[in-house]
C-alpha cells in the first residue's frame, strides 16, 4: 500500500514537472509582438527558423527543457563545488555548452528518471516494501546521481588523452612555421586552419583571447588551466620563459617537440608492459575455466563412479 502511495506521488510530481516545463517553454504573446516589431521582414524570419532547424534536437528542444527544470535541483550541490564543476566542464570541451547548473540538473533528471523506473519495476513485480527493497531502492538513486559524473570523467580523459596524443605534431609544425620565418600566432593560424581536432580549437582559442587584447603569457596560461594536461603546461611555461629570456622561439619548440615524442614513446612502452598484467584477468576467469571444463568435463562421470 505504501508503495503504491509513493508511486502515485511521485508520477503526479513527474506529470507537474513535464507540464510545468511545456508552460515555461511557451513563449509570450508580448514577446512574439516585440520580435515581430524588431524582425524586418518574412525572410528574415525565415532565415531565423532556418537557422534554428538546423542545431541538433539536444539543443533545439531537450536541452532547454534541462535549463528550466534545473532550478529544481540548484540546492543538491553546495555553492563552493560549482566553480569545480565548471573547471570539469571546461576541460571537457564544454559540451553542448552546458552550463554547471545544466549539468546538476542533468544528475538530478537522471536521478529522477532511475527512481521512477525502479518503483515502476517493483510496482510491476511487486516486491515486498521492506527495509532491504528500500534501502537498495535508495543506495541505486544514489549512485544514479552521479552517472553523469562519470561520462563527464571519461569525456575529460579522453580530451587529455587527443591532446597529449596531437601536441608533439603540433610543437613540429609550429618549430617548422617558425624556422620559416611566421611569428608564433602566425604558426598557430596554421595550424587552426590546416586541422580539425582539439588541439587546434585550443590553439584557436588562444589567438582569439591575444586578439581580444589578453597578453600571450596570460593566453597561454589560460590554456595550461583550461585543458589540465601537463605537457601543455610545461609547453606554455617554456614559451613564457623563451619569451621573457629574449631565446629563439623555434628552438624551444624543437626541443619541446623532442622532448614530447620521447613521452609518447615512454608511454606506448608502458602500456606495452602493461599488456600481460590486464590479460592475467581474462585468461584466469574466462579462458582457463573453459579449458578445464573441456579437459576434465569428460572425466568427472569416471570420478564420481569411482568414488561411489
Amino acid at each position: 500500500m505504501a508503495l503504491m502511495i509513493l508511486v502515485s506521488v511521485l508520477a503526479s510530481l513527474s506529470l507537474m514537472l513535464l507540464v510545468g516545463g511545456i508552460a515555461l517553454t511557451r513563449r509570450d504573446a508580448t514577446v512574439s509582438e516585440r520580435l515581430g516589431t524588431y524582425m524586418g521582414s518574412d525572410e528574415e524570419t525565415v532565415v531565423v527558423t532556418n537557422l534554428t532547424e538546423q542545431k541538433p534536437f539536444s539543443e533545439r528542444v531537450l536541452l532547454p527543457i534541462i535549463r528550466r527544470v534545473s532550478g529544481i535541483f540548484r540546492w543538491i550541490l553546495p555553492q563552493n563545488q560549482y566553480q569545480e564543476l565548471r573547471a570539469r566542464l571546461i576541460m571537457a570541451g564544454n559540451p553542448s555548452g552546458i552550463s554547471a547548473i545544466d549539468f546538476v540538473g542533468i544528475k538530478g533528471l537522471c536521478m529522477t528518471l532511475v527512481l521512477l523506473l525502479l518503483l515502476a519495476v517493483g510496482f510491476l513485480t511487486r516486491l515486498d516494501p521492506n527495509f532491504f527493497n528500500l534501502a537498495l531502492l535508495c543506495g541505486i538513486t544514489i549512485v544514479s546521481f552521479f552517472i553523469p559524473d562519470i561520462w563527464l570523467s571519461s569525456r575529460i580523459t579522453s580530451r587529455q588523452n587527443e591532446l597529449i596524443a596531437s601536441l608533439p605534431d603540433a610543437l613540429d609544425l609550429l618549430a617548422i612555421a617558425s624556422a620559416a620565418g611566421l611569428s608564433f600566432e602566425n604558426a598557430m593560424q596554421e595550424i587552426t586552419t590546416k586541422w580539425s581536432n582539439e588541439i587546434a580549437r585550443e590553439f584557436d582559442r588562444v589567438l582569439r583571447d591575444i586578439s581580444m587584447g589578453l597578453s600571450r603569457r596570460q593566453a597561454l596560461t589560460d590554456l595550461g588551466t583550461r585543458t589540465g594536461v601537463s605537457d601543455i603546461i610545461s609547453f606554455a611555461s617554456a614559451i613564457k620563459q623563451a619569451e621573457a629570456l629574449g631565446v629563439s622561439i623555434g628552438r624551444v619548440l624543437t626541443i619541446q617537440a623532442e622532448e614530447l615524442r620521447t613521452k609518447r614513446r615512454q608511454r606506448a612502452q608502458e602500456r606495452a608492459n602493461q599488456a600481460p598484467v590486464k590479460m592475467m584477468f581474462p585468461l584466469v576467469f574466462l579462458i582457463f575455466p573453459a579449458i578445464f571444463a573441456v579437459l576434465l568435463g569428460p572425466a568427472i562421470p569416471d570420478l564420481l563412479a569411482v568414488f561411489n
